[in-house]
């Protein structure tokens, strides 16, 4: 019996809607893989890159156009950065489009010989890219990151022995900091200092990373329940019921995770969500 056949599905607008117009929706929508297959995807709001056997490809709407010579991407609704194996390069949105060739890049970066395997976009050599102005920030020397991650107004960055570091924004717990002020250089993730991460990640205002041990941590803002976790309008209508006498159960727990605090609470707009197995911990993030 054949192996079953893996399929890309990508969620969000499309170029039509984007512009007022009428479009399939917010997805899903399957990416068709063709004979050469698709290995991995970068998605942006309207388009998306692939790397298909063939190399890479940028698709919108039906359109598809090569994208020779790059192994990888990062996309948004302005630019797209692209990395080669002696140079990262940020086009516009429409250049990009029509294959990244056609006039000069909003910005380059040569790029020295490179191990066989270098970690991946944000990070290059010094410091991390973002696709849009300035493109390129450097790194204290100090900072040996192995994986980098990109919310909208923080960074996320996984150290050589697995801690976790973050700066940016943090008016939303974001950073895990146990506060919700800003901070301009990469700072420890404290609550986290000792259990060796694999992985970080970071969406719009909250976190994840997952440890070597296949733990779960998830922190910052839990608007829309972004931590897996009832959102605040969930909450406070739970809420309203116990205080009416209603007898609905409210989440609680003991807090674990960056920022967390000790004590029973409960789930708040921005929060903590640990899990493993069985074991669930919520607290303030």
């Amino acid at each position: 019996m054949a192996a079953p056949r893996r399929a890309w599905l990508v969620f969000g607008f499309s170029p039509e809607e984007a512009a007022g117009e009428p479009g399939p929706g917010p997805g899903p929508r399957r990416l068709e893989s063709g004979p050469e297959g698709i290995r991995r995807v970068w998605p942006a709001w309207s388009y998306v890159v692939v790397e298909t056997g063939a190399g890479l490809e940028v698709r919108s709407a039906g359109l598809r156009r090569p994208l020779p010579g790059w192994a990888e991407a990062l996309p948004s609704e302005t630019h797209v950065v692209l990395r080669g194996p002696a140079a990262a390069q940020a086009w516009p949105r429409a250049a990009a489009l029509r294959g990244a060739g056609e006039g000069a890049p909003a910005w380059s970066r040569a790029l020295p010989p490179e191990p066989r395997c270098p970690p991946p976009l944000p990070l290059l050599p010094g410091g991390f890219a973002t696709p849009r102005p300035p493109f390129f920030t450097a790194l204290p020397g100090a900072l040996r990151a192995r994986r980098l991650a990109l919310g909208h107004e923080h960074v996320l960055v996984l150290g050589a022995a697995g801690e976790a570091y973050a700066w940016g924004g943090g008016r939303h717990g974001q950073l895990g900091h146990g506060t919700l002020e800003s901070v301009k250089e990469p700072r420890l993730v404290e609550a986290l200092a000792g259990v060796p991460m694999q992985t970080v990640a970071a969406g719009g205002w909250h976190s994840a990373s997952v440890s070597e041990a296949g733990d779960l941590y998830m922190w910052g803002w839990n608007e829309s329940g972004q931590l897996a976790l009832p959102s605040k309008g969930l909450a406070e209508e739970r809420a309203q019921d116990e205080d009416t006498g209603a007898g609905v159960p409210s989440l609680a727990g003991s807090a674990a995770g960056p920022g967390g605090q000790q004590g029973q609470l409960r789930v708040p707009a921005h929060g903590c969500y640990h899990t493993r197995r069985r074991a669930v911990h919520l607290g303030l993030g």
